[in-house]
């Protein structure tokens, strides 16, 4: 059996979702790699709020200073965001080609 003549071209919605997605995350990652206006220090002040408030909660002083809640892993995070972003680009463009 040839199966190559039953193949069907990609979903117009398949690609636009691709495309769409890509172009979300590449902005939001650009937005939090380079701390445009100052997303990622505020929302690190925010995590670390919100980790003393716990901590207040159970009576002690302030909150742990964490990793995850710090300017430079935030930054780290939108450099995988951007490039995911970029990787779905691609495969919205290679599927595109293909179909």
């Amino acid at each position: 059996m040839n199966y190559a003549s039953e193949a069907h071209a990609p979903s117009p919605v398949l690609l636009s979702v691709f495309l769409l997605a890509g172009l979300v995350a590449v902005w939001a990652g650009v937005n939090w790699a380079f701390d445009v206006r100052g997303i990622t220090t505020r929302r690190s002040e925010r995590i670390r709020r919100k980790t003393a408030d716990q901590w207040a909660a159970l009576g002690r002083l302030d909150g742990s200073p964490t990793m995850f809640g710090s300017v430079g892993y935030l930054r780290f995070l939108g450099v995988l965001m951007a490039f995911a972003g970029l990787v779905m680009l691609l495969a919205a463009y290679v599927l595109w080609r293909l179909g």
